[in-house]
């Protein structure tokens, strides 16, 4: 069994349980994993797992300076070697820049998966798209989760030929799907980082407007947390929104399963945020409520129309436009017949693309045309 060697750092804080699952689910290969720091281990168990914090003083000191110094790795070609590597993935661009000379040292092919930020914000510095240059034309093949963000690669000058477009896969085992029929008030789920790209001052204006033009009972929960959490809890309290929402901070990927069977809507207005960052590709959380039977409004950002089929499982309306969702967000609540209707289109749409045993064979096909 050969043995693919994945590198994300820090492990499981800036990329979400996706990842995980592509590291647990492998059949036909053996994981490793390589990174400077490992986060939420309790919650995604994996071995064998590298991490730098666990270095020796005196390595762990040099390698924090080669690092800055250099934005490489300098200790991985030995691990590579001793676990036999047979191929390097790399979870995210900025990632794989760090590795290209373990790449060099080692010999291995690198492929490298495109997620958010490292498509989006970072090639707007001269000197990350100076190592995108070079990571493109080092690297065996570029992952991207769909068309849109597969063109941004291109955009930025990779190899058309170099770049595949490879979809998250969710556990649709794990994910009950339940028929949503209206209740004494309508229940919205917004699960999302509190930062900029996830454009959450938009649903929460959106549904003010909602209420002002025609009010209706509901409830509201954010899970999640991030820097924008103050101006956040300022704009609920600002729009009168209190009384109704619910803050329940970060969960664990189990009980954010739990919570989709207790709300009626997701809400996902994803933005591109004033530094560039985006999605890059969809939110999971898209399939996730899918896959539970949840109509979903969202906006026409990076591959989101891919992971929504628009008026079919959900409703788009374009990035930043309070207007726009609250017609919409009203008419999914005028509509509420068609929950159930909407929440099987979801789910058939969820397993026929992206259910996780699919999308990790195709993954494992990717790996067999490299080693």
């Amino acid at each position: 069994m050969k043995t693919i060697a994945h590198c994300i750092s820090p492990y499981l804080q800036t990329a979400g349980p996706w990842v995980y699952e592509q590291i647990r689910r492998l059949e036909r290969f053996r994981p490793v994993v390589l990174t400077q720091g490992a986060c939420n281990l309790e919650h995604y168990p994996v071995e064998p797992l590298y991490s730098a914090e666990n270095f020796p003083p005196l390595k762990k000191l040099c390698n924090r300076i080669w690092r800055k110094t250099t934005n490489s790795y300098p200790f991985y070609k030995g691990i590579l070697q001793r676990e036999n590597a047979a191929l390097i993935h790399a979870h995210f661009g900025y990632e794989a820049c760090r590795l290209l000379a373990s790449k060099k040292a080692s010999g291995l092919p690198l492929l490298t998966t495109f997620y958010g930020a490292d498509a989006t914000e970072y090639p707007r510095y001269p000197q990350w798209r100076e190592r995108y240059r070079h990571l493109f034309a080092a690297g065996e093949l570029f992952l991207a989760e769909g068309g849109a963000m597969a063109q941004k690669l291109v955009d930025l000058g990779c190899p058309q030929d170099k770049v595949r477009v490879w979809r998250l896969g969710v556990d649709i085992e794990r994910i009950e799907c339940i028929e949503r029929s209206p209740g004494e008030r309508v229940c919205f789920l917004i699960c999302a980082g509190f930062k900029e790209k996830k454009g959450i001052p938009y649903a929460l204006k959106a549904l003010a407007v909602a209420q002002a033009n025609r009010p209706f009972p509901y409830a509201l929960t954010l899970v999640g947390d991030g820097e924008d959490r103050p101006q956040i809890e300022a704009l609920v309290d600002e729009l009168g929104l209190r009384p109704c929402t619910t803050f329940k901070g970060m969960m664990p990927y189990e009980q954010v399963l739990a919570e989709l069977p207790r709300h009626d809507i997701l809400l996902q207005t994803s933005v591109t945020a004033q530094n560039g960052d985006g999605e890059g590709g969809a939110p999971v959380i898209l399939l996730d409520a899918q896959a539970s039977g949840m109509p979903v409004l969202a906006t026409t950002h990076g591959d989101i129309p891919e992971y929504v089929r628009d008026g079919e499982s959900g409703y788009l309306a374009q990035e930043r436009d309070v207007e726009g969702l609250a017609e919409r967000m009203s008419l999914l609540v005028d509509q509420s017949q068609r929950w159930a209707e909407m929440g099987r289109m979801g789910r058939s749409h969820v397993e026929d693309r992206y259910g996780a045993r699919r999308q990790i064979q195709a993954l494992e096909r990717i790996y067999d045309g490299l080693v």
